[in-house]
């Protein structure tokens, strides 16, 4: 084989960075628009809302907002698994979908911005917790760490949501979708949950820009 010409497939650092903004920027445009009561925005939040825990693409009517426009790097089929091939959403995919509705869902009614760059999940617990009950909150954050499956992690991760919405506690949405990717991955999901229990018990401070793109070690083969 002529190696010279061999194409280096995109690592694990490139999807999760090419995953983070993407979900950041269509969120961000979506709520710049949601904040100036564009009707078309409006619909569009209300119809992501019903996307909530379904598989990325089942919907048709939510390609637009969730995949459509998606970077190169989450695309380009010579990385897909077979089942991808045949149709099953990529694991940057379902993340993104499934972020972006969850945001959606926590947007609900809210006149201020619940995506908010730099807002970590582990933070947003602790401060959940503080607002409201620290041992209610606390038995959610470690029943959605030792969830092992995709549905009945989106069913915490949606009441958790709720909660948030409740106390208009914003969340970084991109971040969470580079998360709930190294989550569907279970050789990286402990690095996530230590993440998110640092973040928890430390009380980290919500930074203004910040976007969690280092490769945990492995993750760049």
């Amino acid at each position: 084989m002529n190696t010279d010409t061999q194409i280096d497939k995109p690592t694990y650092r490139v999807k999760d960075t090419a995953l983070t903004e993407f979900v950041a920027q269509r969120i961000s445009v979506l709520q710049a628009q949601l904040m100036k009561d564009v009707p078309d925005a409006v619909a569009v939040l209300a119809k992501l809302r019903r996307g909530v825990g379904h598989p990325a693409g089942s919907l048709p009517e939510l390609h637009a907002a969730t995949l459509e426009g998606l970077p190169e790097p989450l695309t380009d089929p010579a990385g897909f698994s077979p089942a991808e091939r045949d149709g099953a959403p990529t694991p940057w995919e379902q993340a993104a979908h499934d972020s972006i509705t969850l945001y959606a869902w926590h947007q609900q009614s809210k006149r201020e911005g619940m995506h908010r760059r730099g807002a970590s999940f582990g933070t947003a617990m602790r401060v959940l917790g503080e607002q409201t009950s620290v041992e209610a909150v606390r038995r959610r954050f470690h029943a959605l760490g030792t969830a092992a499956h995709h549905d009945a992690r989106l069913i915490l991760l949606r009441g958790l949501v709720s909660q948030l919405r409740a106390q208009a506690i914003p969340l970084d949405y991109g971040r969470l979708a580079q998360d709930l990717r190294r989550l569907h991955e279970h050789t990286y999901a402990h690095q996530v949950l230590l993440a998110w229990g640092r973040d928890y018990h430390r009380g980290t401070a919500i930074e203004s820009d910040h976007t969690d793109t280092d490769t945990r070690k492995g993750e760049d083969q």
